[in-house]
């Protein structure tokens, strides 16, 4: 079981910035602004909550801020990237078995297996 103690992520699958939605905070925006970044290249408006906002993905479902280099992905923005990110995979004190979304919400309405080859 992987706990917050002794969770080392490799931070080079980047299954964690594929297909999930990152609501972003005004804090996490002005962290990313500084940064030299548009605010209109990285953040859309929830379609379920008009007053929140979330990172803008690809067309492939993943985040903005993933980049590929050959079979690596990182993140772009990494010692600066949202809270909610930062958190990632440990929301709450319990051990869990994998860091993978497909393995941590299981019953989610949609499937994170899809297109699961074309990463």
């Amino acid at each position: 079981m992987l706990t917050n103690k002794n969770f080392k992520c490799d931070r080079y699958c980047g299954k964690c910035c594929m297909n999930l939605t990152i609501m972003v905070d005004n804090s996490d925006v002005n962290k990313i602004k500084k940064l030299g970044y548009n605010i209109n290249d990285f953040i859309e408006m929830d379609l379920i909550d008009e007053n929140k906002f979330i990172l803008r993905k690809k067309d492939n479902g993943h985040c903005i801020f993933l980049k590929k280099n050959k079979r690596i992905y990182s993140c772009n923005i990494h010692k600066n990237r949202p809270k909610i990110c930062q958190k990632y995979p440990f929301f709450s004190k319990k051990p869990i078995k994998s860091c993978y979304p497909e393995d941590m919400f299981p019953n989610a309405m949609f499937s994170f297996k899809a297109g699961r080859n074309n990463q």
